[in-house]
């Protein structure tokens, strides 16, 4: 039976191989590199978290702007048209009422 050992120089990690079974043991510094790799992912995430909220607020705060003008441009264009003449009075002045007289001889 083959006691075989191997270091693996990025990891630090010793493995057994044993009767055709993987034992993995971790040493101290694994336990560093997977406590300072979780920090670090732990850290990317509330920067891409407190990023998305800001971007989350900008455009928030440029719909409210932007439904603040659309409701001045309805509010201006409402007006307008209340100004503008109607189509009976535009084409002949004020409406009047001709009133026709009809005599008949006797």
């Amino acid at each position: 039976m083959a006691d075989t050992r191997t270091l693996s120089s990025s990891s630090s990690s010793i493995t057994n191989h044993v009767n055709g079974t993987n034992t993995v043991s971790a040493g101290p510094s694994d336990v560093n590199n997977v406590n300072g790799l979780t920090e670090y992912v732990n850290t990317i995430f509330r920067q891409m978290e407190e990023k998305f909220l800001t971007a989350s607020d900008q455009v928030m705060n440029r719909m409210n702007e932007l439904g603040r003008k659309i409701d001045t441009l309805e509010s201006s264009l409402g007006d307008i048209i209340s100004h503008i003449p109607s189509e009976e009075s535009a084409t002949t002045g004020s409406p009047q009422s001709v009133t026709t007289t009809t005599t008949t001889q006797q």
